[in-house]
């Protein structure tokens, strides 16, 4: 359905342009709705600057456009400002590194039934990016058996481990048996993938520490050290930014801890030192940090690293086909 202006709002509209668009509002023609729905958003690394993973949903209600959107780091939130003018999609939020506050603000075409676009990051000069339609997943998981287990970590080396960012070291070593990383190490990831599998992880944490299993490489399970501390979409045994774990089932920092996590196609279960967290979720889309955007294809194991100490023991996967 189209939404339509007031006759004075959206001749200044058109007199001021897009950018002057308040959050919500829509000045589209038929055929806008070709937008709607999930896509998974790659923006390539330029020269130093990293890649991103995104995600994004757009969707309408009452006639208003709506946008919830992963910008590659940190939870989906709502767009403050989205619209579709002549054909070209624009959303923007606002974005803080270590030194500033920016703006980032994105466009795009639908071409071949892609986004195709470009993004700048405050004075950076404007970025490339490409958008897919998330997978239709089934509406129930698929009916699967238990494989062969294979184990990520030897206990030895950190043979079958990779780091997520190209020129920063890895910061992960063993040490009596136990895979341990530095103050500021890399993420780190497992040469192999896999589609729909049971993991098994034990691990431990320093006081005031998190990290984050994840699964595909894609969709972030956090670890956190927050026994007793209310429940949110960033608690330990939360699906991060989207799934609020059911009960706070976390020890004390020190204490080993237990995760066994299934993932068959868009449903994930979350069983936290033997109480179950997260009952056959539905994954919205990719969380923050993911190695990339291919929702469709296998992906690894990766364990975040830059957050305070972790420490590893077991890291088992069961392959279910």
């Amino acid at each position: 359905m189209r939404f339509l202006l007031p006759i004075t709002l959206l001749t200044l509209l058109l007199l001021v342009g897009v950018a002057a668009l308040p959050p919500g509002v829509i000045v589209s023609a038929a055929g806008d709705d070709d937008f709607l729905g999930k896509w998974d958003i790659t923006v390539p690394p330029v020269g130093k600057l990293r890649g991103r993973a995104c995600w994004l949903e757009l969707t309408r209600e009452s006639g208003t456009l709506k946008g919830l959107f992963q910008p590659g780091g940190g939870a989906a939130f709502p767009l403050p400002t989205v619209a579709i003018e002549n054909g070209e999609l624009r959303f923007q939020h606002s974005q803080r590194d270590r030194f500033k506050e920016f703006t980032a603000v994105y466009r795009a075409k639908i071409q071949n039934g892609r986004l195709e676009g470009t993004v700048a990051f405050g004075d950076q000069q404007p970025r490339s990016w490409t958008g897919v339609r998330a997978p239709a997943w089934p509406a129930e998981p698929p009916s699967v058996k238990p494989g062969k287990p294979v184990e990520l970590f030897n206990g030895k080396d950190t043979a079958g481990w990779l780091g997520q960012y190209q020129g920063k070291p890895v910061g992960w070593s063993v040490q009596d048996g136990i895979l341990v990383n530095s103050e500021e190490a890399d993420n780190i990831y497992s040469e192999k993938k896999f589609m729909n599998f049971q993991v098994a992880l034990e691990f431990r944490l320093s006081k005031g520490s998190n990290s984050g299993l994840y699964l595909r490489g894609r969709y972030e399970i956090q670890i956190s050290d927050d026994q007793g501390r209310p429940l949110d979409v960033h608690s330990q045994g939360a699906l991060y930014g989207f799934t609020v774990p059911s009960v706070n089932a976390s020890k004390a920092a020190g204490e080993w801890q237990r995760y066994d996590v299934t993932i068959v196609a868009n449903r994930v279960t979350v069983v936290l030192n033997g109480t179950k967290v997260i009952d056959n979720g539905v994954i919205p889309g990719i969380t923050g940090g993911a190695l990339d955007a291919n929702e469709a294809e296998p992906g690894p194991i990766m364990i975040q690293g830059d957050h305070g100490k972790v420490e590893i023991r077991k890291l088992t996967v069961t392959p279910l086909e």
